[in-house]
């Protein structure tokens, strides 16, 4: 068993390695997102500004709040103060790699057996995982910190105490200030901490989760204090309408209709002098906007949800190894959008063979992946603990918050702990078809070799 462990091991560091040589050859770490978070890290070191736009422009205040500050500061100390690239890449790797391991060791000592063959090939044709791992975005260090947190979950409960409970909001606090779709978090965790202290015996325990309450009121006050708005990000308002709105737009009306609205509100929010009405103006407009069809819009945002279990992520590979696109932004998810499958099979023929048949068995063997996430549920739902149903919220929060986005990229912070389930369920399912045909064959021999009386 040791062996086999080992051996783990150094194909998942090797396979790491292999990703990381690669992309060090091919060059260009950045994609849109990066020169965002890379800005505010440059504009920390030179002028202590938490702004992740460029200082010598006209001041835009949805930059002040766009984009939380823990992944620039991650990138600040990980490259030496802006010296090195590679070694954000180098860092992130590391905790890719103990990521993998940890969520592997909560679940085995959790009593389930991973069959570290099948979870090398999950991890191993996850794609994604090595990309963000080898580009300057915040999903890897986002995804530590979700494995963190249920890692000390985990040690929670074999060990209770006040200790472990500070550092279990403390990890949520970093959770939300490197990404702003888990702000809301805050409150499933007041829930999630009375569970556990009704579960542990922690006395007053319960009141830890006011901890990451106060860290996000103070936060949302200092944006006050810099934009004249309490919107914990700006993003929350940009991506409703040019996500959310748009793309459900889109695939209603088609693309000039949806264009035209988009452009609509953000021409007339662009007559209003203040910030915080502006933002206030994009946010009623767009939910007004869906409210006129929340049934079509939940059914649209359930789609792209289940989209996340299988995308293939093509955007993501082209761009990891730097294949020029004549329209970047139009892959299959806006054809899907604008068109359905017909449109999106269409933009498929006109892609280049190899890559197509790469995206089909990556699409396979995310379908594979998904039916066995399924089944695993089907099979221990009544037997999983608290920390693996936590897991599994969390899986679940990621995707709902994301919806009709339903790409792969917003998958990868709950990659790990989604491969766990999936191989775990593949796993039992096999062996499940296994049982069924051996005994049917049994029974198969029975009767052709019993003789009637």
């Amino acid at each position: 068993m040791k062996v086999k462990h080992h051996i783990f091991i150094t194909s998942l560091i090797g396979i790491h390695l292999l990703f990381f040589v690669i992309k060090i050859i091919i060059g260009d770490f950045f994609i849109v997102d990066s020169y965002e978070y890379y800005q505010l890290a440059e504009n920390i070191v030179n002028t202590f500004e938490f702004y992740c736009g460029d200082l010598q422009t006209q001041i835009e205040e949805s930059n002040y709040t766009r984009r939380p500050p823990i992944y620039s500061l991650f990138i600040i100390i990980t490259s030496g103060f802006l010296k090195s690239t590679i070694a954000i890449l180098l860092f992130q790797n590391l905790l890719s790699i103990i990521s993998l391991l940890w969520i592997k060791q909560i679940f085995e000592e959790n009593s389930f057996k991973i069959n570290q063959l099948w979870f090398f090939i999950f991890i191993g044709t996850s794609i994604n995982q090595f990309v963000y791992t080898n580009l300057v975005m915040s999903e890897i260090l986002l995804q530590f910190f979700i494995i963190l947190l249920l890692y000390t979950l985990h040690k929670l409960f074999k060990n209770p105490s006040w200790k472990h409970l500070i550092f279990f909001q403390l990890i949520i606090i970093l959770l939300f200030l490197t990404k702003p779709v888990f702000y809301l978090f805050i409150i499933p965790n007041i829930i999630i901490t009375l569970l556990i202290c009704r579960k542990t015996k922690i006395k007053y325990g319960f009141l830890s989760s006011v901890i990451p309450l106060l860290v996000f009121l103070l936060y949302c006050h200092w944006n006050y204090n810099r934009t004249g708005s309490y919107d914990f990000s700006s993003l929350q308002n940009s991506n409703l309408l040019e996500w959310n709105l748009k793309y459900f737009h889109q695939h209603k009306y088609g693309p000039e209709k949806a264009l035209a609205i988009t452009s609509s509100v953000l021409s007339e929010a662009s007559k209003i002098q203040e910030y915080p009405k502006r933002q206030h103006y994009i946010r009623n407009q767009s939910i007004k906007y869906l409210k006129q069809d929340l049934i079509g819009y939940g059914i649209f945002h359930g789609k792209g949800c289940l989209r996340m279990f299988i995308d293939p992520g093509r955007f993501d590979l082209f761009k990891f190894f730097n294949i020029q696109l004549e329209n970047p932004e139009k892959g299959i998810l806006h054809y899907l959008n604008n068109g359905g499958l017909k449109r999106a099979f269409k933009f498929l023929k006109s892609q280049p063979i190899f890559l197509v048949l790469s995206f089909f068995v990556i699409l396979l063997l995310n379908l594979i992946k998904g039916v066995g996430f399924v089944w695993f549920w089907i099979k221990n739902y009544r037997k999983t603990n608290f920390v693996i149903v936590t897991t599994l919220f969390l899986i679940l929060y990621v995707v709902a918050l994301t919806g009709p986005l339903g790409a792969s990229r917003f998958f990868v912070p709950v990659l790990p702990a989604y491969l766990v389930f999936s191989v775990l369920g593949c796993s039992d399912l096999l062996a499940t078809l296994k049982n069924f045909y051996m005994d049917k064959k049994k029974w198969g021999l029975g009767s052709n070799t019993s003789k009637p009386v």
